[in-house]
């Protein structure tokens, strides 16, 4: 009976490493699946790119995930504003929610946010009246309502398309 036990119990310990990497991978794909398409609010990937997926609208995922851990993550995921946006009016009146891609002899290209999908308008800085900070536009995972265990999918997906490992993310690891 002893041997049986002890060999039950190092099967399990054997085993364990394997379930955890099985976890993680199917964390990830939920992760990917969430980033890529959302029935609650607007999916990641309408602003950002990760894994040849999206638009590169927003800051760049992969950089991020890369060096801030799943708490930060889940900060900046959730925060209401963010400071790549502005609110910019034309000479014209129109004004909307940018974030400028380039700046380059006198022509400005930035993403009108106002959209859906955001749009890539090109504008001479002359036509521009003023940029500041944004008092209107949020950041869209605020109101898609995820669960925690959803957004710990997200983080769990962004990380280990970063940095190549896939690691199991908890919902307390965000608190």
């Amino acid at each position: 009976m002893k041997r049986t036990l002890i060999f039950v119990a190092g099967a399990t310990l054997a085993f364990c490493p394997m379930v955890k990497a099985q976890d993680a991978a199917a964390q990830v794909e939920r992760g990917r699946q969430l980033f890529a398409r959302v029935t609650k609010g607007t999916a990641c990937a309408s602003c950002h790119s990760m894994e040849g997926v999206g638009t590169a609208v927003g800051p760049d995922l992969k950089k991020l995930a890369g060096v801030i851990g799943p708490r930060g993550l889940a900060t900046t995921i959730q925060m209401t504003m963010t400071c790549y946006v502005q609110e910019v009016t034309l000479k014209s009146g129109r004004t909307f929610p940018g974030m400028e891609k380039s700046k380059a002899n006198g022509v400005v290209e930035m993403w009108d946010l106002s959209k859906f999908p955001a749009n890539l308008v090109t504008v001479k800085e002359s036509e521009i009246v003023s940029q500041k900070t944004n008092s209107t536009w949020g950041h869209p995972p605020t109101k898609a309502g995820y669960t925690d265990q959803e957004l710990a999918d997200i983080i769990g997906y962004l990380k280990a398309a970063s940095t190549g490992t896939a690691k199991t993310v908890t919902p307390e690891e965000l608190q």
